[in-house]
């Protein structure tokens, strides 16, 4: 009798005792995460900050458009306007690569990788978009200054006067 309790004993504390104490341990994080870029790129308090920046980057540019019209003007401010929108979204996803890094690195996981690349998987423990918005709210993102517009209008008479003496030495 006393081996079959003996053996009892050691089923009880090699199969029943790790998942009893299993219980109250912290949920394992997953070996390879997911998270939403999107949602970071646009829920994200960095990429708030870039929408409202360029939101004053296109009034600025806006205000001058009427003027800018002339010779290549607009052409101008919307290539300037695509740089801008450039740098800043490259400002919120350095923010957002530097804090998923940060993440990783702190957890123990070994990959991350964005939400749209994923085909199937266990969503409710592999999505840790929240966890890392978080983080990325606590940040501010840095933009250039807003740019300055400066339209030098030519002079309607000196405009008509360069015609015209172009005009006469072809003659």
């Amino acid at each position: 009798m006393r081996i079959g309790s003996v053996c009892s004993c050691l089923v009880f504390v090699f199969f029943c005792l790790p998942l009893v104490s299993s219980c109250n341990a912290a949920p394992k994080i997953p070996a390879v995460v997911s998270v939403d870029m999107q949602r970071l790129m646009t829920e994200s308090e960095p990429a708030k900050q870039a929408s409202e920046h360029l939101g004053e980057v296109r009034a600025v540019l806006q205000k001058e458009q009427q003027e800018a019209i002339f010779a290549n003007g607009l052409a101008v401010l919307n290539r300037q306007m695509e740089l801008e929108t450039r740098a800043a979204a490259k400002s919120v996803n350095d923010i957002i690569a530097e804090e998923v890094g940060k993440w990783r690195k702190s957890n123990g996981v070994m990959l991350v990788i964005s939400r749209s690349a994923v085909i199937d998987g266990d969503w409710d423990s592999a999505d840790y978009t929240k966890t890392i918005l978080a983080a990325v709210n606590k940040r501010k993102a840095a933009f250039a200054a807003l740019p300055a517009v400066n339209i030098v209008k030519e002079q309607a008479g000196k405009a008509d006067e360069e015609t015209k003496s172009a005009g006469s030495r072809k003659k």
